[in-house]
């Protein structure tokens, strides 16, 4: 998987992806702005290179409204199956989750880091720590 790192733009407000590389500028692809320069890929999870943040967190690479709409899907068997609908969804549900990727983000300008090697001291977003950063986004 190409390293790649995801954010909405400061500039035009528009989400982007790009693919990474050493010593590379990272912009925009769609307005251009300058968003900060990557050094090392390597090193890319030690300090943000868009925001120079040095707390990031893992997610699951995961759309949750897909999960939602499993779980939903099951809630509305749930009459017809005695229950029984709620537990398969559940197990589909988690099943497709163990399967997915694990991304690292940044809790300070949101981007997202997809295809790198994640750290094990990374650890689950928590909420004490992104409250701090609130006022940044």
């Amino acid at each position: 998987m190409t390293p790649t790192i995801s954010r909405f733009c400061d500039g035009c407000k528009k989400y982007a992806r790009i693919a990474v590389g050493d010593g590379q500028v990272l912009a925009c692809p769609h307005c251009h702005k300058e968003w900060g320069k990557l050094e090392r890929v390597e090193t890319v999870l030690d300090r943000c290179p868009i925001c120079a943040c040095r707390q990031f967190y893992t997610d699951k690479d995961f759309n949750q409204i897909i999960g939602f709409a499993i779980m939903g899907v099951g809630i509305v068997l749930v009459p017809k199956t005695y229950g029984l609908s709620l537990a398969v969804f559940a197990l589909i549900d988690w099943l497709i989750y163990r399967k997915v990727p694990k991304l690292a983000a940044c809790y300070r300008c949101g981007s997202e880091f997809r295809g790198f090697s994640i750290p094990q001291r990374l650890k689950n977003f928590m909420h004490h720590i992104g409250l701090r950063y609130d006022k940044y986004r």
